[in-house]
């Protein structure tokens, strides 16, 4: 299988992630930037997005949620457990992280093509604020049991927050946010994020390359 991807992208990150996690070791990486629209990536994704996921028999499959719900489901592995649709917390949460994910990136993207803020962006980062704080609230001692387990939901979040806090560090920085930095300490994926945090993938490693925890 090959996986188009950036460097900096956090859903790049999340299918990286679930990869590890779900044990494949059949993956490429072909490193791209969608934003020059190589045509070896708008070939197999006319959207020309990452992520996108080449499988052994040549389709393709895109959006990195389906991407990583893939994963899990051909992999069946125990260190990443799957949404149980069912489960209204799961869903809630899976939907919050993957929406703060989505909202995080396009804000930072729209200031590359715009010098001076819009309503996009400021929509966006008033939602960021608004979203943390209810976050940190709701990742108190009593309620924080649900966040740690293995779950996609809460892998998306903690990429998600990594993010947010890469991209827009002063506003993860002016809300209070004790609960959530104790969450992304406690957080079940801290060791596989930290094989592959920013400053690794800066340097466009091989899939095998990487030392799995």
């Amino acid at each position: 299988m090959k996986l188009y991807l950036n460097d900096t992208s956090p859903f790049s990150r999340a299918v990286v992630a679930t990869a590890i996690l779900t044990q494949n070791t059949s993956l490429s990486f072909e490193w791209v930037d969608p934003w020059a629209s190589p045509n070896e990536l708008v070939d197999v994704n006319p959207f020309c997005l990452i992520p996108t996921l080449v499988t052994d028999e040549g389709i393709a499959l895109s959006e990195s949620l389906c991407v990583c719900q893939h994963l899990i489901e051909v992999s069946r592995s125990q260190k990443l457990i799957p949404i149980d649709y069912q489960n209204t917390d799961q869903v809630s949460q899976l939907g919050f992280a993957k929406t703060l994910m989505e909202i995080a990136f396009r804000s930072a993207a729209l200031k590359r093509y715009t010098e001076e803020s819009n309503e996009l962006i400021a929509r966006g980062e008033k939602g960021m604020s608004l979203a943390l704080v209810k976050l940190n609230e709701q990742l108190s001692p009593t309620c924080i049991d649900s966040y740690l387990l293995p779950t996609l939901a809460n892998l998306y979040l903690h990429i998600a927050l990594d993010y947010v806090q890469f991209r827009h560090n002063t506003i993860f920085s002016d809300i209070k946010n004790d609960n959530i930095v104790e969450f992304m300490q406690r957080s079940p994926f801290t060791e596989v994020l930290s094989v592959i945090d920013l400053e690794t993938l800066s340097t466009q490693p091989t899939f095998q390359s990487i030392q799995w925890p």
